[in-house]
């Protein structure tokens, strides 16, 4: 019989962000503008042990699920990452972030020229 541990406590409503690479949880966190003064819980989880890449890093956002522009901007920085939708402590819907065929308004090009 294994032993099952949980690391962070589910949430009610929001979104589950999973298996991003190790270490980037906190970029992530950025890129979507998250400040913490958005008077929601955040809950970010660094080098969490995963089977499947040895760590990963998880964040889950209470009462705010994500528009496409943002998955789009995930799937940069994370491209095997999944996002959770949960409501009512339920997944009612997972998809694993692709890179749109063309980015913009994400990044600023450096060399404007």
């Amino acid at each position: 019989m294994s032993e099952t541990m949980l690391y962070v406590s589910k949430i009610k409503d929001g979104t589950v962000i999973d298996h991003i690479t190790g270490g980037h949880a906190l970029d992530v966190v950025k890129i979507l503008g998250i400040t913490g003064k958005e008077n929601r819980i955040i809950t970010i989880a660094m080098n969490v042990p995963s089977k499947r890449f040895k760590v990963k890093d998880i964040v889950k956002i209470e009462g705010r699920e994500l528009n496409p522009q943002e998955v789009h901007k995930i799937a940069l920085l994370a491209p095997h990452a999944t996002i959770n939708i949960i409501r009512n402590y339920k997944v009612v819907e997972k998809q694993r972030v692709k890179l749109p065929s063309v980015i913009e308004g994400i990044v600023k090009c450096a060399n404007p020229a």
